[in-house]
């Protein structure tokens, strides 16, 4: 059986946690905080080495500076491919309709609105079509 409480501020001694089978396990706390003594003495370390070698943070900055652009370039090249195949997805909803025959195929996302009484330019009198009619794409 493994001790899940090495890091419990009451290791050692017995408490609850221990001696009861309830499933709560004491959460680990991180490096820096078990070791506060350590973790000075090596941020001291790596800003001598730093403060001796100062061209190190210009070489780091500069290859972060690139992935940055990189991923961010990469994204918006993301973008437009989505915008692409979502146009590419509404022109052949539309041309389906407009093989069956529906008012989305010739008209598309924007349908003309004739005049009260009148109908559509070229199609004489008739009747005004419904404006509740569902597209298939909105």
């Amino acid at each position: 059986m493994s001790n899940q409480f090495h890091n419990s501020p009451n290791y050692g001694t017995i408490n609850i946690h221990q001696t009861t089978n309830v499933g709560y396990v004491v959460p680990r706390r991180s490096w820096p905080r078990r070791h506060p003594i350590l973790t000075t003495i090596l941020v001291l370390f790596g800003l001598g080495f730093l403060a001796n070698n100062w061209w190190i943070l210009f070489v780091v900055g500069a290859v972060w500076l690139g992935v940055r652009a990189y991923r961010s370039r990469e994204a918006r090249q993301d973008l437009a491919r989505q915008e692409q195949q979502r146009l590419i997805a509404s022109a052949d909803a539309q041309n389906q309709a407009y093989l069956n025959g529906h008012q989305f195929g010739t008209q598309g996302h924007f349908p003309t609105q004739g005049f009260p009484g009148q109908g559509f330019p070229g199609q004489g009198f008739q009747a005004q079509p419904n404006p509740n009619q569902p597209y298939p794409i909105q």
